[in-house]
């Protein structure tokens, strides 16, 4: 037990890569330790069905699992874990006959009561309630329709909204009761066809809305999110980095469903969602259970690994712990006694670490039987360290109300109070929670942020209660060195894979070296790192001094090549930085800006090999500054050297959607108006030059298309026609335009093209980094030209085509 507290383009940049250990980079432990892999197997799961839809709530230390239930079957199953890895079965939560078929059931905890909305066979939804998160529940409404997949949430003043899915998008409604949903409002999260299995978690005053598209049978399914700051049915910001979660690869596709939930060391935050495989004996593909680490920068969220799908470290259980499914443990308690009042403090010593940070959390229910109105105190106590100095959170059963005071040098202060919902019921379970750090302490009743106060903040000392007159159940009680997100740092980081500049690992000179530390950072601020906010509401770090470096903990997928990609902010200077990787270095130069000066562009650096595994990567200034977003880092396949021709003989038919026909050297569709696509090539193709002779056979009001960088692609009859990420030039009425493509698209550029019927052009595209050129007929000047500042890097190349006016022949590829 531990208590307490230690608790764009630059111009001109040289870049040198190298792993973790030798040289004058941090030398780090590198072992992943205790792991699971995706997809997850749990006992009891339904037959030939598995595990869709799945939910997760948390509830007195433990957490409990949802799922929807197999068609024209009846209740709806339940299990439990203290962990997130290891779940028991507990059997139906309900046996209602309404719950046929029951589809992504939600269950929310509410003064005594849990709440479980969920619409059978997706015919409307209906509210049941138990006392037991494992039931029995019982129907409490009406079909109260509103489509399907369900989702509540109470924001920190108690109220109650209601979000479902729709062709339309996510539709909310504020909620007057549990079981009473008010006026609809169509939510701007909508992933431009059917949209679903949506949920809102609150964090640092930002709500997270995660929401999922389109087809549930579609190998792109996937998890798209949304950050609003006025409402959780205000507006909502789509970022760029969506989608968060997706994976179209034959093993592993159909990603979606999700809820969210905050993980066994208080701090981490953790997505559950299904992916589909083969098929059951009824016909639809059989789902499983995936979960994967969520992350966060200021308003930006991402989920590690886009969906991983090879081994991860397990989540961190807390620093101290007890009362998981039991009475406290009074061996780990120091317990005192005194006339009226009792005293309940950890054991063990202060913690001696250095990290000014901690989050505690203390479960209880009062006994308020013989008790004496203005007589009875219950207090929740933290940064203990003797009975002189102390702080406590009090509860007040009797104004309703709950206030934090700080015991200093014997003198008893109150900082600050708040009322609490009237209708609260002391004598059922209640959740108090702590997080404190250098910034500010706030105090959370049952998941509602009450109370946030900057003259507290995180110092070393022992928890536990104080309590008079009354008679207390203390439940699970935790104590946790983390806080604020704070856990991001350390854990590793999937490759391929995203890793935020700001989540660089902790310890002076150990994970980070800074030879002129700044004050003022908008986070991390004992770190003397320069991070500022940047304009898409992520934090950035901007390391200037010659020297500098931050190092991150990286657990890679498999042995091979990779590229390294990062979003970097141009200051004109020639800069030197140098990345280490287990001792091995590269040197590269980035070429000059192609955009304006001053702006954000993903910019690639170069290749690597690395070995299957963890390790530590460090980021070096030698020469200049470096500004820095982000870094992606992802597999790549080094092209042969000669031109690769005749591509269309090598397309297999599971890479060609709809109706296509061979003609010539080349291909056309049947049918006027239809919309098909094929693929050549690898994800792992990076820069090249495609080329491509399209003939216009007659004139047609249809489009064409040349793909490439194409990655996730798929195809499901009801999901968006534009089912891929990359990039189409696009041929229509003497035209030609460049379109930017994530599961919609987005005209960025655009140049005249002549095309007469009967007549044949050849097209041409270079890609390079971020930059795109389009030639048209061997000219030496682009027609086109266009540098993507959140460029795709890397992917497919292919055609696409809506008439049999449209013929493509001689589709060929050479590296650049």
């Amino acid at each position: 037990m531990f208590i307490g507290l230690g608790v764009v383009f630059l111009l001109a940049i040289v870049i040198t890569i190298s792993l973790g250990g030798k040289g004058r980079g941090p030398m780090m432990n590198s072992t992943l330790g205790e792991s699971y892999q995706n997809s997850l197997a749990l006992e009891q799961e339904w037959p030939d069905y598995g595990i869709g839809d799945p939910y997760v709530m948390r509830y007195n230390g433990l957490y409990y699992l949802y799922c929807s239930t197999k068609d024209f079957r009846v209740g709806v199953k339940a299990w439990s874990s203290s962990d997130l890895i290891h779940w028991k079965y507990e059997g139906l939560a309900t046996e209602e006959p309404l719950t046929v078929g029951a589809y992504a059931p939600e269950v929310v905890y509410w003064n005594g009561y849990f709440y479980m909305y969920t619409s059978p066979a997706g015919k409307g939804h209906y509210v049941l309630r138990s006392e037991s998160p494992t039931g029995p529940f019982t129907i409490q409404t009406e079909n109260l329709g509103l489509s399907i997949d369900g989702s509540v949430f109470i924001d920190d003043d108690g109220k109650w909204y209601f979000t479902h899915a729709s062709a339309k998008g996510i539709i909310g409604h504020p909620m007057s009761d549990p079981y009473t949903m008010t006026e609809e409002k169509a939510l701007n999260t909508n992933m431009g066809h059917w949209t679903e299995g949506s949920m809102i978690i609150k964090r640092d005053g930002k709500y997270f809305m995660t929401y999922t598209g389109n087809h549930v049978f579609s190998k792109g399914y996937r998890i798209n999110y949304a950050v609003a700051t006025d409402s959780p049915i205000g507006t909502y910001n789509v970022p760029d980095n969506n989608p968060i979660v997706i994976s179209t690869k034959q093993d592993f596709n159909g990603l979606g469903h999700s809820s969210s939930v905050i993980g066994p060391n208080l701090d981490a935050y953790y997505m559950f969602y299904h992916n589909l495989i083969g098929h059951s004996k009824e016909g639809p593909p059989v789902r499983r259970l995936n979960m994967d680490r969520i992350v966060f920068n200021g308003e930006k969220m991402a989920v590690l690994g886009d969906g991983t799908h090879f081994p991860q470290p397990v989540p961190r259980m807390p620093d101290f712990y007890d009362g998981i499914n039991k009475p406290l443990d009074q061996k780990l308690w120091d317990v005192r006694v005194k006339g009226d009042e009792t005293n309940w403090l950890s054991s063990k010593a202060t913690d001696k670490t250095d990290k000014s940070r901690f989050t505690a959390e203390y479960n209880f229910r009062l006994n308020m039987e013989n008790t004496r109105e203005g007589e009875t105190t219950f207090e929740t106590v933290f940064s203990y360290t003797d009975d002189n100095n102390y702080k406590v959170v009090g509860v007040d059963p009797a104004l309703r109300s709950i206030a934090l005071f700080e015991m200093k040098d014997g003198k008893k202060k109150q900082h600050a109070i708040s009322e609490l919902p009237q209708s609260m019921d002391f004598t059922k379970l209640h959740t108090i929670r702590v997080e404190s750090d250098a910034g500010s302490t706030k105090v959370f009743f049952d998941q509602m942020n009450k109370l946030t106060v900057t003259d507290i903040t995180a110092k070393s000392g022992k928890i536990g209660y104080t309590y008079r007159n009354v008679k207390p159940t203390l439940g699970f009680t935790a104590f946790s060195k983390e806080a604020s997100g704070s856990s991001d740092f350390e854990t590793a980081k999937p490759v391929p894979g995203s890793i935020e500049a700001v989540h660089y690992l902790e310890v002076r000179d150990q994970g980070f070296h800074v030879g002129h530390p700044v004050n003022g950072a908008v986070m991390r601020e004992d770190d003397g790192v320069p991070i500022q906010t940047s304009e898409d509401g992520s934090n950035a770090v901007a390391i200037a001094g010659k020297g500098d470096w931050l190092s991150y903990r990286i657990n890679v997928e498999s042995d091979g090549t990779y590229g390294f990609d990062a979003m970097l902010k141009e200051d004109g200077n020639e800069d030197t930085v140098e990345l280490q990787v287990d001792g091995k270095s590269q040197r590269f130069e980035l070429g000059n800006s192609q955009s304006e000066g001053n702006q954000w562009v993903k910019k690639h650096i170069g290749n690597m090999k690395l070995t299957k595994g963890e390790h530590i990567l460090t980021v070096k200034l030698v020469k200049g500054k470096l500004n820095y977003r982000f870094l992606d880092i992802y597999r790549v396949t080094e092209l042969p050297t000669e031109k690769l021709s005749h591509l269309f003989s090598q397309i297999v038919p599971e890479d060609m959607y709809g109706k296509w026909m061979k003609h010539e050297d080349g291909y056309t569709v049947q049918t006027e108006g239809s919309d098909a696509k094929m693929y050549a090539g690898s994800d792992e193709w990076t820069d090249y030059r495609v080329e491509v002779d399209l003939k216009s056979t007659a004139d047609s009001i249809e489009e064409a298309g040349l793909l490439f960088r194409v990655t996730n692609e798929s195809e499901f009859p009801e999901q968006v026609r534009d089912s891929f990420m990359g990039y189409q030039l696009t041929f229509r009425n003497g035209r030609m335009i460049l379109k930017r493509m994530n599961y919609d698209q987005n005209e960025v550029a655009s140049a005249p093209l002549s095309l007469a019927a009967g007549s044949t052009v050849h097209i041409a595209v270079d890609v390079s980094g971020a930059t795109m050129k389009v030639y048209v007929n061997n000219s030496k000047q682009p027609a086109l030209e266009w540098t993507d500042a959140n460029a795709w890097m890397h992917g497919k190349i292919g055609i696409r085509s809506a008439s049999p006016s449209w013929l493509f022949t001689n589709l060929s590829l050479v590296r650049r």
